[in-house]
């Protein structure tokens, strides 16, 4: 064992506010405890016994500082050998040295004695309130009923189920694990995993998602994954981590942090030096206790202490309310959105078209069917996707030649030696396709795709796509919640984007987009932001393939198979209600000035503090507390980061 890993066994979680609840060291607590109460013994005898020689209460004193305090030392030099030459285990034991120099042992060491006592009260208050929230995430169920081998129905707890193994789920149980239904249908609750879009019919050969609930029938199940990989699981382990991606404390606030401790031991340092020599009742053993002081107040971890628990609480808010932050940088630039561009397909529309109508003008339905699902056989588009599934019948791939792919516009390619062209009216009349004006006109929410065969238009077909009930009144609440710009993007003609625009009160819009065109647009609404504002894209979780955009948030709409995606958006949005973009805004502006307001509290004391010190109206001791309970203070307020009423 090397130094520098002796000092981090020996400091443990002392740094900042105490850490070993968090930590889940439960031996260094008691250890701390066993010191503590010894020494905080010690202490009161050597106060109380007037028998006992000066000499000797010094001796008692400087124990217990050391046995009390030894970690802080530990934690101390770690911090200065990685160049934190403030850090607050610096400030404590420099205070502690000074006060026992100018004779006020009594103070230094309960100062030491107070500090981790504080410590312990603040660290109780933050994980108390960290396990609080996480639990209301937490929504796995403890037992299962599994079918043996030999056909019997045994419960066992779901922890142990593994892939391949058959469970019976009840009306009103939690499904244990991720699943495939084998016999039976119900309806599935997913209101635990942030999706409150109802019930939905579940039957043969669908997947069921942990930690939602059976409605209605019994369903005989094959487990999919174990309950610490399941859907479940992971949003836990989302939810728990992702204040500890990025930054916790706000960028306003890092200023703040940064230059607090050095600007208040600038003044400890001159109130040691000036205060003998311009005010003569006041000793120079006087005025350096009272720089001691300011030496304990100059420590900033008791106004940000809070701040990653407000940041978890919001997390734990939003995610039951179908929100899921991934780090504090996304909460941050929610927060400071005004800009939102939503590209249509599966944000403002349901995102899966289907065929309501066939146009064939020389030949059957189903031929032209058959030869637009062949053309569009290796495109991934919606429109494309929904054709092939609406033939329904078998794609001879050796059929597919010269396969070419315009983005937004359609496709060109030959089946079995024949040209064929499917796309838009832009793609018929870029090969001078002249399209019927009865195939021209069509219903709102609708959209075509044209089939032109041998440069000889044959026929339409005709999908809907279908607005979302809420999208009006969803992009009315967004801004209603700051965002000053919404911009909607789509891949469909200028009618159809024009009335859907018009539709839903968007005023600036883009259609006929391809990727490179929505790739440059997001770029320039980006330069457009100024300094501090942010621009948040939203798309269908699936659209984004793992890669960021230009934008400074990536918002990504889609079901709780979004969880156990390896790479995720900044921000999933489960359930697909466009209101919950609003939410997610709500939820990290309120985050954010609850921070302001509890860092702000906590400043406010320490000046106070710093007043009362320089006047030598407070103690070391009353210092310390008064620090402390406000830090406890801002950690019990930090709760209400979760309370879903503050940010409607």
């Amino acid at each position: 064992m090397n130094f520098t890993e002796m000092l981090e066994k020996l400091a443990g979680g002392s740094t900042d506010t105490g850490g070993r609840l968090a930590a889940g060291d439960l031996n260094a607590c008691i250890v701390l405890v066993v010191r503590l109460v010894a020494c905080c013994a010690a202490f009161a005898v050597a106060l109380l016994v007037d028998t006992i020689p000066e000499a000797w209460v010094t001796v008692i004193l400087v124990l217990c500082a050391v046995i009390a305090g030894y970690d802080i030392v530990a934690g101390a030099v770690l911090g200065v050998m990685r160049g934190d030459y403030l850090n607050q285990g610096v400030l404590v034991i420099l205070a502690c040295v000074l006060a026992f120099i100018f004779g006020a042992k009594i103070e230094g060491c309960a100062l030491v004695l107070l500090y981790q006592l504080t410590g312990i009260f603040i660290d109780y208050a933050v994980e108390r309130t960290r396990r609080s929230v996480l639990d209301t995430v937490f929504c796995d169920t403890a037992y299962a009923s599994r079918i043996g081998d030999d056909h019997k129905e045994s419960t066992v707890p779901a922890a142990s189920l593994q892939p391949g193994d058959h469970i019976v789920i009840r009306p009103g149980e939690t499904v244990p694990c991720d699943c495939i239904v084998l016999e039976g249908s119900s309806k599935l609750d997913l209101a635990p995993l942030g999706d409150d879009s109802g019930a939905i019919v579940v039957k043969e050969g669908d997947e069921l998602y942990s930690g939602c609930i059976n409605v209605s029938g019994e369903v005989r199940c094959e487990v999919s994954s174990t309950q610490s990989e399941s859907t479940a699981s992971k949003l836990y382990s989302q939810v728990q981590s992702a204040p500890g991606r990025g930054e916790a404390i706000p960028e306003a606030l890092q200023g703040l942090r940064k230059y607090f401790a050095p600007a208040i031991t600038a003044v400890a340092v001159l109130v040691a030096a000036l205060l003998p020599i311009f005010l003569e009742n006041v000793t120079v053993a006087e005025s350096v206790r009272r720089a001691t002081m300011l030496l304990i107040i100059a420590s900033p971890v008791s106004m940000f202490a809070a701040i990653p628990v407000i940041r978890l609480c919001a997390g734990c808010g939003a995610a039951r309310a179908g929100v899921v932050f991934d780090s504090c940088g996304a909460m941050d630039g929610m927060a400071s959105a005004v800009t939102a561009a939503l590209n249509e397909t599966g944000t403002l529309t349901e995102g899966s078209p289907r065929v309501v109508d066939v146009k064939a003008g020389r030949m059957g339905k189903d031929v032209l069917l058959k030869i637009a699902a062949h053309a569009l056989s290796y495109s991934s588009s919606p429109q494309s996707r929904s054709i092939i599934e609406a033939y329904g019948g078998t794609i001879y791939i050796d059929l597919i030649e010269n396969f070419n792919e315009a983005p937004g516009y359609g496709v060109e390619v030959r089946v079995d030696g024949i040209p064929i062209r499917v796309g838009t009216r832009e793609l018929m009349r870029i090969g001078h396709v002249d399209i019927p004006d009865s195939d021209l006109y069509i219903e709102d929410g609708e959209t075509c795709v044209y089939v032109a065969i041998t440069n000889e238009y044959a026929g339409c077909i005709v999908l809907s796509d279908p607005v979302r009930e809420d999208a009006a009144a969803g992009i009315e609440e967004m801004r209603h919640s700051g965002i000053e710009n919404i911009v909607m993007f789509s891949s469909d003609s200028r009618d159809r984007t024009a009335k859907l625009a018009s539709t839903l009160g968007i005023t600036e819009y883009n259609s006929e987009c391809t990727k490179e065109k929505l790739r440059t647009s997001l770029s320039s609404l980006k330069q457009g932001c100024a300094s501090g504002r942010s621009l948040i894209y939203v798309a269908r979780g699936e659209d984004f393939g793992g890669t960021h955009t230009a934008a400074d948030v990536d918002v990504g709409m889609s079901g709780p198979e979004a969880l156990s995606m390896t790479r995720r958006c900044d921000v999933t949005v489960l359930g697909g209600k466009v209101s919950k973009i609003a939410t997610a805004v709500g939820i990290a502006r309120y985050a954010r000035m609850l921070s302001y307001l509890t860092a702000g509290g906590a400043a406010v004391v320490k000046v106070i503090l710093l007043i009362l010190a320089v006047f030598g109206i407070s103690t070391l001791w009353f210092s310390v507390f008064i620090d402390a309970i406000a830090a406890v203070a801002a950690a019990l307020v930090s709760i209400l980061a979760f309370s879903g009423e503050l940010y409607k």
